[in-house]
């Protein structure tokens, strides 16, 4: 390996470091504004009467609190999909300036990232729907008498890491906040690789490796292609053109790194 090619490959150890650095910061601001709803749906249920009468007003109240969750997380993803669109540019544009090799690449389209968000919302949508009738769920089954008071707010938890409604809530907002950063970091890299193969100095031959995330829990034949080559535009073993491209089915890109 050369001293160019070793120096181009620590800029990009140190871009990926970045990206999983930023998803980390992302998922902690999707989980704290999910505990925010967590503790304002529980001092409702803390402060109010358990009576029939009190079913519209613990509604009315859940439902206020999981729709500022729902409001702030879709605010907060918009702009970590942005910042994450960003960071899959920079990662074909660094590492190249950084051994001296200059881009002429056009701007790339902002449709991929558009389109993203509209389905980050729509995900975050679903998630909010499904805490808004779980919680309701409990609340009706405390009123009703199907669960004591005491058995309610164990439902609801004390904390994120309770067994309970918002645990699997939580899990979930962890999935779309990764698994959504991640694809649209990859859409945003793959669109500037196409846009920059043929339009570089010097002139050089192209070809893609396959990085593995080093997590512990990486799928098998992910884990198995690292450090693989193969040209520009050839696919890796698996039919896979690169991680989270357009196509493959979820059990490919869920969590993937």
């Amino acid at each position: 390996m050369t001293r160019r090619e070793r120096a181009y490959n620590r800029k990009v150890q140190e871009l990926i470091d970045k990206v999983g650095k930023l998803e980390d910061r992302e998922v902690g601001k999707a989980l704290k504004i999910l505990e925010d709803a967590r503790k304002e749906v529980a001092a409702n249920i803390a402060q109010t009467e358990w009576q029939a009468y009190a079913i519209p007003q613990h509604r009315a109240a859940v439902e206020q609190a999981i729709e500022r969750f729902q409001q702030q997380y879709m605010s907060n993803q918009s702009g970590a999909l942005r910042d994450g669109w960003n960071a899959g540019i920079d990662m074909v544009d660094a590492p190249l300036q950084y051994v001296g090799i200059r881009i002429a690449a056009q701007e790339i389209s902002m449709s991929a990232l558009e389109i993203a968000q509209g389905y980050s919302a729509d995900l975050i949508k679903g998630l909010s729907a499904d805490a808004l009738k779980k919680v309701n769920g409990e609340i009706i089954l405390g009123i009703t008498g199907g669960k004591s008071p005491f058995e309610v707010m164990q439902a609801i938890g004390r904390n994120l890491e309770d067994k309970g409604v918002f645990k699997s809530i939580g899990h979930r907002a962890e999935t779309i906040t990764r698994t959504e950063m991640a694809r649209v970091n990859s859409s945003a890299r793959e669109a500037r690789i196409q846009g920059t193969v043929g339009n570089t100095e010097p002139e050089m031959k192209w070809e893609k490796k396959w990085i593995s995330s080093g997590k512990a829990e990486a799928r098998h034949h992910h884990a198995g292609l690292d450090g693989v080559r193969v040209g520009i535009d050839e696919d890796f073993l698996g039919y896979i053109p690169y991680p989270h491209a357009p196509g493959l089915p979820a059990e490919e890109t869920v969590n993937c790194g």
